[in-house]
C-alpha cells in the first residue's frame, strides 16, 4: 500500500529538493584517539543550519549519547530518514518520529520500505552482518540471509537511494578489509537492488571514496565523525540528480553526472497538482 506524507508550512519545490546525507556521526561523550566526539551533535545542528536540507538521511552509527531531547531539536529543522548501524541506544532511535510531516513517520526506516521523497526513491538496510543473529549491546544484527531477504523486496523497485551501514567488498577502496562473507553479501545485495546511488560509512577510513558498479551503481562512502566531518549533499533539478561532497563548510568534489530520475507527473500527475507541499509517499 503507499500513502503520502506532506511537509508542513513548507512551499512546494517541484524542480529542487536537497538531501544531506550522513555517516558515523558518534556522538559520545568522551575523547577518542585524540578527537573530542562529544563536539559531534552541536557540529551536526551547525551544518544543517548552514545548508538548510529539505530531508535528512543516514547510514547509522548515531552514537550512545544522543537523547531524544536533543534529538527533536534537529527534527525542528528538517525531516529526518536514517537506518541503524552498530553504534546506537535503540532506546532512544525507536522512539522518535518526525514533527514536521503532517502525518506520523517514524525516524527509523523500515528494511525494506520505498520511501518517495518528491520524485526521489529512498529506502534502507538496517544493521551490520552476523553469521548468527544475535544483538550486540543492545543493537540487533542480521544473518546474510535476512540481509538478502530485505533485498530482494527491493529488487525492481527503481530505487535511487539505498542506505547501508555493513560495507560491500570493494578491496581497491578499502585494502585491509577481510574477503568475508558478509562484506560478499552486501556486494550482492546492491547488484540485487541496483540502486542509482548507494550510500555507506562504517569503515573511518577517509572523508569521502567512490566507486562505480558495472550495472550502472555509484558507491558513495562517507566519515561525518569528528575526524572527518564529511558528508553530501543530493540536490535534484529538472529531474536530475547532483552530487556533492563536503568537509565542514567546504565542498570538495561536485558531480555533475546529472542521474536522470523519472518525472513526478509520470508517477502522480494528480497529486502533482492538487499539493502545495513537498510530499513524501511510503510504499
Amino acid at each position: 500500500m503507499t500513502y503520502t506524507l506532506g511537509l508542513k508550512n513548507t512551499l512546494l519545490r517541484v524542480d529542487y529538493v536537497k538531501v544531506m546525507i550522513i555517516s558515523d556521526l558518534h556522538y559520545d561523550k568522551h575523547v577518542y584517539k585524540g578527537v573530542d566526539e562529544s563536539k559531534a551533535w552541536e557540529w551536526l545542528l551547525d551544518i544543517v543550519d548552514y545548508h538548510e536540507p529539505d530531508l535528512l538521511l543516514s547510514c547509522g552509527d548515531w552514537g550512545t549519547s544522543i537523547s531524544v531531547e536533543e534529538f527533536y531539536e534537529l527534527l525542528k529543522k528538517t525531516v529526518v530518514l536514517t537506518i541503524y548501524g552498530n553504534h546506537e541506544d535503540m532506546n532512544v532511535l525507536t522512539r522518535l518520529y518526525n514533527i514536521k510531516t503532517k502525518e506520523y513517520l517514524p525516524v527509523l526506516v523500515e528494511d525494506g520500505r520505498v520511501y518517495e521523497f518528491n520524485n526521489l526513491r529512498i529506502t534502507g538496510i538496517n544493521g551490520i552482518i552476523a553469521l548468527k543473529k544475535k544483538i550486540r549491546k543492545g543493537v540487533p544484527r542480521k544473518t546474510p540471509q535476512e540481509f538478502l531477504a530485505v533485498a530482494e523486496k527491493l529488487k525492481n523497485k527503481n530505487v535511487d537511494v539505498l542506505l547501508i551501514h555493513e560495507t560491500p567488498y570493494l578491496p581497491e577502496l578499502f585494502p585491509f578489509m577481510r574477503d568475508s562473507i558478509a562484506s560478499r553479501t552486501v556486494l550482492k545485495t546492491i547488484e540485487i537492488v541496483r540502486p542509482r546511488l548507494v550510500f555507506n560509512g562504517h569503515m573511518h577510513n577517509g572523508c569521502v571514496k567512490t566507486h562505480n558498479f558495472p550495472w550502472s551503481t555509484q558507491y558513495i562512502y562517507i566519515s561525518s565523525d569528528q575526524k572527518e566531518k564529511c558528508y553530501t549533499i543530493i540536490e535534484t533539478r529538472d529531474n536530475k540528480i547532483i552530487l556533492e561532497a563536503w568537509r565542514d563548510k567546504e565542498i570538495i568534489k561536485r558531480d555533475n553526472q546529472n542521474y536522470y530520475i523519472e518525472p513526478w507527473n509520470y508517477r502522480s500527475q494528480k497529486i502533482h497538482e492538487t499539493l502545495r507541499q513537498p510530499i513524501l509517499y511510503i510504499e
